[in-house]
């Protein structure tokens, strides 16, 4: 009697009416010197070949975990990590994107995890090019284990978008925290007054100081004669922002709102942003330990731009965020080494592990896995 020949269902029309239909080989294989074939299949019905989908080996997983470690972690090329594990770099891109695609996202490592912070929130946004635009990855950061708190990559830097993401972090996250901190961004001023109305805010003085120069030497229309007040008032402002004390602010802008000098130059506008922004540039001097800049979210931002700038850009927004998850995890993960001064204790510590999570047995790639790891076509 001759054995009844195995059918494979197609996966566009779900067919059960296919036929064995040639094979082709692979043009690198992972367990030995042989060349391994993959056979192809034809439907019928929808008139398409495919390859069906095999299990990967524990060998070929153990690979991609490689792969995906030298990338992220050695800061490797793909060329880089193909040659280290003996395999074409097409290959090395596949696995490296399979176990990027996998990955899991800020929000269910917060679940699982459960992290606690008891800093400040710290949120800012990145431009990272996507295709022939930009998109903005939007971060909110605790300012004391320097965690990410949450993130999400959006078509725009917006009141809307801010909204949301600031009303994630309360509602999906169930966060509250005892303040934020930002720069003045009118769009993410919007987003923290909607979803935080009574929390206190802290805006950068960095920012402001530099929005200010900026301002003075380049969209001010200076009165003729009076060139050395901007000089003047960009020093008392510098004063007024890093003063020792509550105290020592309060003079300082007394000061610049009497100075005949500054009013004569057509300062008063000016001077009157500056009044109305001053509580919330001195919000840091009624809570200990809360910082004047948001430097801690753009560290965050630069050690990730350490590995987005050299790609230069990507190709899909799915994609992007498929690397961005990975980044995330590797950062959260990533011990500390160059803290100083008052930080020092930190280094030899994880981001995480500042936010109370024990990871002495979590190897952070496996862990970061949430499906199965696709096979290599």
């Amino acid at each position: 009697m001759t054995p009844r020949q195995r059918r494979i269902r197609c996966p566009f029309c779900r067919s059960i009416r296919t036929i064995r239909y040639g094979s082709f080989a692979l043009k690198k294989t992972v367990v030995g010197t042989k060349r391994k074939r993959r056979k192809r299949w034809y439907c019928n019905d929808c008139h398409r070949t495919f390859t069906p989908y095999q299990k990967p080996s524990d060998q070929l997983s153990s690979l991609a975990y490689q792969a995906a470690e030298l990338y992220y972690d050695s800061k490797a090329s793909y060329r880089d990590v193909a040659r280290k594990l003996g395999i074409h770099r097409s290959t090395a891109y596949r696995l490296i994107a399979g176990v990027s695609n996998n990955c899991k996202g800020p929000e269910q490592v917060n679940a699982e995890l459960k992290p606690r912070w008891s800093g400040y929130l710290i949120v800012d946004g990145d431009a990272i090019d996507v295709g022939s635009g930009k998109k903005l990855l939007l971060l909110g950061v605790d300012s004391h284990s320097q965690d990410i708190l949450y993130a999400r990559l959006v078509n725009r830097e917006d009141g809307a978008s801010w909204t949301r993401f600031i009303g994630d972090i309360q509602h999906i996250l169930g966060y509250t925290p005892p303040g934020v901190v930002s720069d003045g961004f009118p769009a993410l001023i919007q987003g923290v007054r909607t979803v935080y109305p009574q929390c206190p805010r802290q805006l950068c003085v960095r920012h402001f100081e530099k929005d200010l120069s900026h301002l003075l030497r380049y969209r001010f229309i200076q009165k003729r004669g009076h060139w050395r007040q901007n000089k003047r008032l960009l020093i008392a402002v510098h004063r007024l922002l890093y003063a020792h004390s509550l105290t020592g602010a309060q003079r300082q802008l007394e000061a610049i709102l009497v100075d005949s000098g500054f009013h004569q130059a057509g300062f008063s506008g000016i001077i009157r942003h500056i009044k109305k922004q001053f509580p919330h540039l001195v919000t840091h001097h009624h809570y200990a330990s809360m910082p004047r800049t948001n430097s801690i979210i753009e560290g965050v931002i630069s050690r990730l731009d350490e590995r987005i700038d050299p790609a230069d850009g990507y190709g899909s927004q799915q994609t992007c965020w498929a690397t961005l998850k990975m980044l995330i995890m590797w950062y959260r993960f990533k011990q500390f080494t160059d803290c100083r001064k008052n930080n020092r204790h930190k280094n030899g510590k994880s981001p995480i592990q500042l936010a109370g999570v024990d990871t002495a047995n979590i190897n952070w790639i496996r862990y970061s896995q949430n499906l199965k790891i696709p096979t290599v076509n």
